[in-house]
């Protein structure tokens, strides 16, 4: 298990420094500075790396989304207005709310998956089942936006057309420390905007896997013993079909980071990934170098915690894991 495990990180540690570099040699190849050409990004690349490991992570310009517009009467401003200063220290005060957001999104959407998908795996042919696999259908056709979107036209308390009052606005983020209710006002929404395409996924997987894993011997085994059904299927089916819905979570990690990205931009969290939008008009190579940075490190701890606990399911993955 050690040598496995031992493995798969050399394995991601190379790939992320990989992307890294690539990131920074596309960035400043591109900026539109004569002197920082692709043969100039490639030669300061080596540097830039030793900066990473180092923590100097650059100044941000602090520009925001657009210099010198002016703001029209209630128009609420959804890029970003960040300060000048150290992008380390905006990545300390914007990544943990990128966490809170992505977490607790990935949570939700799994535990929703499980459960939708192992109802239709025991219920086969139920209305309620039909009316499961229409929303998965839903969706799964959904752009990251729609959910939020519907949201804040109709039902948010700030914006929404019938303004129910405990629905999440456009910056009502506070943090957990200074108002728990208001953290989880601003939050609860968000969560299952990111969780729903997630659980859409994982409950199509879990479904299929249930279904296979219920027609195991084994399983029918339990069942002419007189094990109760529930049993048989949370402690019999349930098991047999988590390293197929694991991967599947690890997987879509990337996906849920277009999500949130979006998701924060139209509700108005302040992560890291409501500063693209500014990021990208102002040319700000520190902040979408940092961007990368958060993506990568993502990615790459979402995919190292499936991969142990794949191998932790099932013997066969770290005995047959060659790491590369």
């Amino acid at each position: 298990m050690f040598q496995f495990l031992a493995r798969r990180s050399v394995a991601l540690v190379l790939t992320a420094l990989l992307a890294l570099a690539a990131g920074h040699v596309l960035f400043n190849a591109n900026t539109g500075v004569k002197s920082m050409g692709w043969g100039a990004a490639i030669a300061d690349t080596p540097a830039h790396m030793v900066d990473l490991v180092t923590g100097e992570l650059g100044d941000t310009t602090g520009e925001g989304c657009n210099p010198g517009r002016k703001r029209k009467p209630d128009y609420i401003e959804l890029c970003t207005g960040w300060g000048a200063g150290s992008v380390a220290a905006m990545m300390r005060d914007r990544v943990p709310v990128d966490l809170q957001l992505i977490i607790g999104g990935m949570l939700l959407g799994t535990l929703l998956g499980i459960a939708a998908g192992r109802w239709c795996a025991a219920h086969p042919g139920t209305w309620l089942t039909r009316a499961l696999h229409v929303a998965m259908a839903f969706l799964l056709s959904c752009p990251p936006y729609f959910l939020a979107f519907v949201v804040l036209v109709y039902f948010s308390w700030s914006s929404g057309e019938y303004k129910l009052p405990f629905v999440s606005g456009q910056g009502d983020y506070r943090p957990f420390s200074d108002d728990p209710m208001a953290f989880l006002k601003a939050m609860w929404v968000p969560w299952v905007c990111c969780a729903l395409p997630l659980a859409a996924v994982v409950a199509r997987i879990a479904e299929a896997s249930m279904r296979d894993a219920l027609g195991e011997d084994f399983i029918r085994t339990a069942q002419a013993k007189g094990v109760p059904t529930r049993r048989v299927i949370n402690h019999h089916a349930l098991p047999v079909a988590l390293p197929p819905i694991t991967a599947m979570t690890g997987v879509n990690i990337s996906t849920m980071l277009i999500s949130v990205a979006a998701i924060e931009f139209g509700f108005g969290i302040p992560g890291m990934f409501l500063t693209i939008r500014g990021a990208i008009y102002s040319r700000d190579v520190p902040v979408l170098e940092a961007l990368v940075l958060e993506a990568v490190v993502l990615v790459v701890v979402a995919n190292f915690l499936v991969d142990a606990y794949q191998a932790h399911l099932d013997p066969r993955v770290r005995d047959g894991g060659s790491g590369f």
